[in-house]
């Protein structure tokens, strides 16, 4: 038996070992992990709704559209990790009338925002009063510093883009652009301002979707980060 396992071990090629990985999985509640911030802005007030459990990205049936913010706190990764793949997965919770697959493009941040403890109501995501401090449509901060432009700050250039489907199903956003974002939010920790996410249709009518935030019960979202070791 020895002998076999040494032929066996011989036959392998130097060059086929991988380096080993670490996977981080970064889920509210799961592990003590306390390291989301997510809410929606509205186009319409200066609604927040940073304790609804939900997020919401589209426009509505009354054309308002909303955008979600979604930042997580990657400081449990070393310093100087070289990131080889990134996966952000939402979950829908509820689809403005009952639309299929819309894809919605994440884009990074380029201004720090605070999520607040707002809840908001309804489908629609109409959010509630926010208090000084809170993400709206134009500030970063209500009352301490405004977005440059209305609806937020961020790059022009979508990160990834994912289809968010009927209620139920997940949507999940992954390539080189969510692992450049990652490995520059690790190595310079204050340009981590998260994502926006936005709806390709963006301005069409009853097109709103409501995700899962960090808030819910259940199918919270989901950002896993592998690592070369």
């Amino acid at each position: 038996m020895r002998m076999i396992l040494a032929a066996l071990t011989a036959m392998i090629p130097c060059c086929m070992e991988q380096p080993p990985a670490n996977v981080y999985i970064f889920e509210e509640g799961v592990n003590g992990c306390a390291c989301y911030e997510d809410t929606s802005i509205f186009s319409e007030s200066d609604f927040a709704g940073g304790g609804t459990d939900g997020i919401f990205s589209g426009t509505n049936a009354q054309l308002n559209t909303r955008r979600a913010l979604l930042k997580v706190d990657l400081s449990s990764i070393p310093p100087g990790s070289v990131v080889t793949s990134v996966e952000l997965t939402l979950t829908v919770e509820m689809s403005g009338g009952s639309y299929p697959d819309i894809p919605y493009a994440l884009h990074a941040v380029s201004r720090d925002w605070t999520e607040g403890t707002v809840v908001g109501s309804g489908f629609g995501g109409f959010g509630g009063p926010a208090a000084p401090g809170d993400a709206t449509w134009n500030d970063a901060r209500l009352g301490e510093e405004a977005w440059s432009t209305a609806g937020g700050d961020f790059a022009p250039t979508a990160s990834a883009v994912a289809n968010a489907g009927f209620a139920g199903r997940s949507a999940t956003w992954t390539g080189e652009g969510l692992v450049a974002d990652v490995q520059r939010w690790i190595d310079a920790p204050e340009t981590n301002h998260g994502w926006i996410i936005i709806s390709a249709l963006e301005g069409t009518r009853q097109r709103v979707k409501r995700f899962h935030s960090s808030e819910a019960e259940s199918n919270r979202p989901r950002l896993v980060v592998t690592v070369a070791e």
